[in-house]
């Protein structure tokens, strides 16, 4: 049985109690305002509570107040906050998050983007259908929804397959409906970068909320976002990051094999390198896209009658991102200039070492656009006074256009042949002679060269979808039989879905065209997928809580089936004082893309037989239908206290992974062997070319550490004051790649199947209000960690601290009598801190680091 639990596991959780009745970021009187409302179902159970504070796994709810408080605007800026998250890909730079521009993800734990569920009111989203770099699929939290239908995010920090089935590993991440608002609401923002460079957002959230006749109520917001650019040209901190293939570029012999600098190097703008004329590439890396979002969302539901409620829910988002990249990408398909070349200055042929277009030349633009589409529908009922039912389906689609601009490898070759343009006839014409034109690499402004761009740079088309239906169907109870400690509670359920992806590309992409983009393949692949579940929640005592659940999935050919336990505690110890337990098994199947699919993408590539230097190639991976699935262990132990005005929570957890999904490390490909020519493919000049590689089930990944989060609230003649702390220490992070086990808590990880895993993160906040007047400071503390791509030369990466300042004000009835304004005025990095250096492209580690610096922000919110 796939992920099942160990027997001393399930024997040691079995005398195990513990649980929180309260959760410690919520107030006293949030919980108060919680448990007066009928019973609902949360996060992490299918069974109706009062509370989610009656759960018996950690939960962290973020609501609408603590968004505004802390001047989270979307998806991004809460993922980028929570001291849980490690290693997402959202900030959209040329190096890391290729296709995926314009996408933001979850990675609770630094264990993947694909290890967190994201589900929307309690429902499945579906997948990007672009994956990362490293071939991960992830739910584009930037498609969801507009900031303001949100009522609170639910964030489960704890296994939970036995209840959601695959994709739950890390834990689930919910996003619920303000299916109350009653009015319509309207904010307007500006947020602007200070300092050095320039970046705008201009937000425009829009909201409504009332009765649907006398029965029903409906729910609309919209969103709208126009994101400009930040080039790393523009910042301060940006260090060079060169590339031996520029223009004026590189050379080798023919006669001799050696390379050699172009003649002009340094007069033309180049960098000597040696062998190399060099071009630093940096300043046009893109740390943030110019992005145009549009998001709509719409929610109804309706008595049916007395017992039975239906909904239906609607959603659209829509993300096109343009992006500045070099003036070209180099030339890896090895062009040659022959010696018949009129400005060739060696007089035999040589081997083009660049890119076409280079010093002194424009960025090229590439351009991508995410489009998802959403409708679920659904119905609710009971069927007696303590046995209820659900049923709901989901249909939703993402479809992504990509258009990187990329050197047409055959079109150069012509262009350096003397045949170059787009009406030219090489059949009847001779070489330079009449529209048939010259490339000149030897000069970095021959009018040609200008005229012969758009027969040299073409347009890379790729169309990618992804589509997902889900059907479910739950009933559940609370009065199964009676115990000392009250009713026992059930669930039983079934699930299917139906998940798929393709892509088509045109004709030169799938012919692999391009000199550096390479090309990409025609592919699709779908599955069925059938699942069975069920709860129990059993009061033993008046203090002592235990919850069973179980849930059986078949994804039939070579994945196959898995049956999931969870188990968990909670034991009320005092009025004040509780603990809870909760242990896991889980499983995630190999993505229908890692198991079907194909992808090439480029990499910065250190190479061993070039003294370690970095050189960009393409790095080629295919889905590999035998793949197994991964499993892994989880528990979390964990205690909550009341002292007085404070409310404490500390949580210890532990997850084990086997099998680990993900694409082979090209660092541990190339350095394994950096000859290997099946592996490693070079150019004639030795750089590395393609590195090929394959999804793969790695050994292992063992991670473990300390959750620890306080907040108090205390009224004073001064005002309200409430204080807050959350922090997260990682004791252990621990994988294996290559054969190779890495200690990777405290470490950069780049490259490898680990993720950026800094040992502490924490975030100190302060808030006070008083009257209309509302202020809020919060400190964020990431802390240093090693650079440790260098066994033998470790370097140190600095600690992120940052400083957000808030003050608002409520300006009452100012616009007519039914009416509220508030003004907010708001600064996110206050003193302009610069991510932490870490030597690679771009200067920063976009995993983990901001590029965006200080930024100053100017809202207006409307309620009428």
């Amino acid at each position: 049985m796939k992920g099942s639990f160990t027997k001393s596991a399930i024997a040691w959780s079995v005398a195990t109690a513990a649980l929180t009745t309260s959760n410690a970021l919520h107030s006293q009187e949030s919980a108060r305002q919680t448990q007066a409302v009928e019973e609902v179902v949360v996060t992490g159970t299918y069974i109706k509570r009062k509370s989610q504070l009656d759960t018996s796994t950690p939960l962290r709810t973020y609501g609408q107040d603590e968004f505004s408080a802390a001047g989270i605007k979307d998806a991004r800026d809460l993922i980028q906050s929570l001291t849980i998250n490690a290693g997402s890909q959202n900030n959209a730079d040329n190096l890391t998050q290729n296709f995926t521009a314009g996408t933001s993800n979850i990675n609770l734990r630094g264990l993947g983007v694909s290890q967190t569920l994201v589900l929307l009111n309690g429902k499945r989203q579906v997948v990007s259908s672009v994956v990362t770099d490293q071939g991960s699929s992830f739910v584009d939290t930037a498609s969801l929804l507009p900031n303001l239908a949100i009522e609170r995010v639910e964030i489960l920090k704890d296994g939970a397959s036995a209840i959601y089935g695959s994709d739950a590993v890390a834990g689930v991440a919910n996003f619920i409906t303000r299916d109350t608002l009653d009015g319509t609401e309207l904010q307007i923002e500006r947020r602007s970068r200070s300092g050095n460079g320039s970046q705008d957002d201009t937000n425009i959230d829009f909201a409504y909320g009332g009765d649907l006749g006398e029965t029903g109520h409906v729910l609309f917001a919209a969103s709208y976002l126009d994101r400009t650019s930040l080039l790393l040209g523009e910042v301060d901190f940006l260090r060079p990051a060169t590339s031996g293939f520029g223009n004026p570029g590189s050379y080798t012999l023919s006669s001799t094999g050696e390379t050699v600098p172009d003649p002009n190097c340094v007069e033309n703008g180049g960098i000597d390198g040696g062998a190399f004329c060099r071009f630093d590439f940096g300043p046009q890396v893109t740390a943030v896209p110019e992005e145009e979002r549009l998001q709509a969302f719409a929610r109804s539901t309706w008595d049916w009658d007395e017992t039975t409620q239906v909904w239906a829910e609607f959603g659209y988002a829509r993300n096109k991102v343009t992006r500045e990249v070099s003036p070209s990408f180099p030339a890896l398909s090895t062009p040659t200039v022959l010696a018949s070349h009129p400005d060739n200055p060696f007089g035999e042929d040589v081997t083009f070492l660049g890119r076409p277009y280079g010093v002194g030349q424009p960025t090229e633009l590439n351009f991508y656009e995410h489009t998802t589409t959403r409708f679920a529908i659904g119905a609710e009922g009971e069927v007696s006074d303590s046995v209820s039912w659900n049923f709901s389906f989901v249909r939703a689609a993402n479809d992504a256009i990509l258009n990187p601009r990329d050197v047409i490898a055959s079109n150069f070759q012509a262009a350096l042949n003397g045949f170059g343009g787009i009406n030219c006839d090489p059949t009847t014409t001779a070489a330079g002679e009449g529209e048939c034109l010259y490339f000149n690499p030897f000069s970095i402004d021959d009018p040609d060269n200008d005229a012969l761009r758009d027969f040299i740079i073409g347009d890379y088309l790729g169309d990618t979808e992804s589509e997902l239906d889900a059907i479910e169907f739950i009933v559940s109870g609370n009065d199964l039989f009676e115990l000392p400690g009250g009713s026992a509670g059930f669930a039983i359920g079934a699930q299917y879905r139906d998940e798929s992806v393709s892509a088509v590309y045109d004709s030169i992409t799938q012919q692999d065209g391009f000199s550096f983009l390479i090309g990409n393949q025609n592919f699709s692949g779908s599955r069925d997928v059938y699942g069975i579940f069920g709860e129990l929640l059993l009061p033993v005592s008046d203090t002592v809580e235990i919850s069973a659940a179980l849930r059986y999935e078949d994804y039939g050919g070579s994945v196959g089936d898995t049956t999931n336990p969870k188990l968990s505690v909670l034991w009320a110890a005092t009025d004040s004082l509780s603990f809870r337990f909760s242990g896991s098994s889980s499983f995630r199947a190999p993505s229908v893309h890692q198991l079907q699919g194909a992808q090439t993408n480029f990499a910065n590539i250190s190479d061993p037989n070039n003294n370690g230097e970095s050189t960009f190639g393409g790095n080629r991976t295919l889905g590999n239908p035998d793949l197994a699935p991964e499993e892994s262990n989880a528990f979390n132990l964990g205690a909550s206290y009341q002292l007085g005005a404070w409310d404490i929570d500390l949580d210890y957890w532990d997850f084990s992974f086997e099998d680990v999904l993900t694409r082979e490390s090209l660092v541990d490909v190339v350095n394994a062997d950096p000859n290997d020519p099946e592996r490693v493919v070079r150019t004639s000049a030795g750089t590395i070319a393609i590195v090929n590689t394959q999804f793969i089930n790695a050994e292992s990944i063992d991670t473990s550490g300390i959750d620890l989060a306080l907040k108090a609230t205390y009224d004073t003649n001064l005002g309200t004051f409430s204080p807050i702390f959350d922090a997260t220490y990682v004791l252990d992070y621990e994988f294996t790649s290559g054969g190779v086990t890495r200690d990777g808590a405290g470490a950069l990880n780049f490259n490898t199947v680990g993720n950026p895993t800094p040992e502490l993160r924490a975030n100190l906040g302060l808030s006070w209000s008083r009257g209309i007047h509302n202020a809020n400071v919060f400190v964020r503390h990431v802390s240093s960690y090693d650079d440790n791509r260098d066994p033998e030369n470790i370097e140190s990466i600095d600690s992120f601290n940052t400083l957000d300042l808030q003050y608002s004000v409520d300006l009452g009835e100012l616009i007519r009598s039914d009416s509220s304004t508030a003004l907010t005025f708001g600064v996110i990095n206050a003193t302009g801190e610069n991510p932490p250096f870490v030597d690679v492209a771009g200067s920063y580690d976009s995993r983990t680091g901001d590029p965006r610096g200080r930024r100053i922000y100017v809202k207006a919110a409307f309620s009428f």
